[in-house]
């Protein structure tokens, strides 16, 4: 399959809700761009600039991945996560906030990153890399800040561009740095989306997903037989947000067509 025709198949899978889709692709071939500049509410792949950012602050040595952190109960959120449902459990690294940010999208680790680390920071660093339409303007499960208009958006050009410096040689990180990120996003547990069908050992996926009501992305980095792509599918505008999932599961099996052939 060659790159056209990766492009001919994703816009006739999505061509009968096209406007909710906005589909980045980038390979050695070329790039596939569809409403790739549309801003969409960022949902949890805002935590991928947070990433971003705790790292660009280790390589300074202005934040210690080994440096432990107390939680308090005022400190915790809902939702996506697992640390406000442990017991007895508050004490963890840097490196563990990141690792739960990624890998369980945990809200509390996000919004105890936001604070050590700094919004204006984040979004300074999405920014410099040149990723213009993405802006952070809220902690997670910041209701009160949400009714008051204020919201974290993105679009799927913004995600390619960071997720590029993530998996490919560049000036921003270095590879022991990437080397840390893609480990942290291999080991991502929500996988109903790009990576559903996923079986064949030889194609290795590191990815976030996102999603609130009537929202759903997903962002990865693909590898197989040598080849290389990176990807962001952010959607919006479902009833239902399983349909979504759905359409996504489809396109990540016409990636993986892609990457194998």
């Amino acid at each position: 399959m060659h790159l056209n025709e990766l492009e001919t198949a994703l816009r006739a899978l999505t061509k009968e809700v096209a406007s909710k889709f906005s589909i980045a692709v980038h390979t050695d071939e070329g790039s596939i761009a569809i409403n790739v500049r549309t801003p969409r509410k960022a949902a949890s792949l805002a935590k991928l600039f947070i990433l971003g950012e705790a790292y660009q602050q280790v390589e300074a040595t202005q934040i210690s991945l080994d440096k432990l952190v107390y939680i308090t109960p005022k400190s915790m959120v809902e939702g996506s996560g697992v640390i406000t449902y442990l017991t007895d459990a508050h004490v963890f690294s840097y490196q563990n906030l990141l690792e739960l940010m990624i890998i369980v999208s945990d809200n509390t680790a996000s919004n105890i990153l936001l604070d050590t680390i700094g919004m204006e920071y984040i979004n300074h660093f999405a920014t410099k890399i040149g990723c213009n339409h993405t802006s952070l303007q809220r902690k997670f499960m910041d209701q009160k800040s949400h009714l008051q208009g204020n919201e974290n958006v993105t679009t799927s050009a913004d995600i390619i561009c960071l997720l590029k410096l993530f998996s490919r040689e560049n000036d921003f990180f270095s590879n022991d740095s990437r080397k840390q990120i893609l480990n942290t996003l291999g080991n991502q547990q929500f996988n109903s989306k790009l990576s559903t069908y996923i079986n064949d050992t030889s194609i290795k996926i590191y990815h976030k997903t996102g999603e609130l009501h009537s929202v759903e992305h997903d962002a990865a980095i693909m590898e197989a037989n040598g080849n290389v792509l990176e990807v962001a599918v952010l959607t919006d505008g479902w009833e239902n947000n399983g349909d979504a999932s759905k359409y996504m599961a489809e396109i990540g099996r016409l990636l993986m067509n892609y990457l194998v052939s």
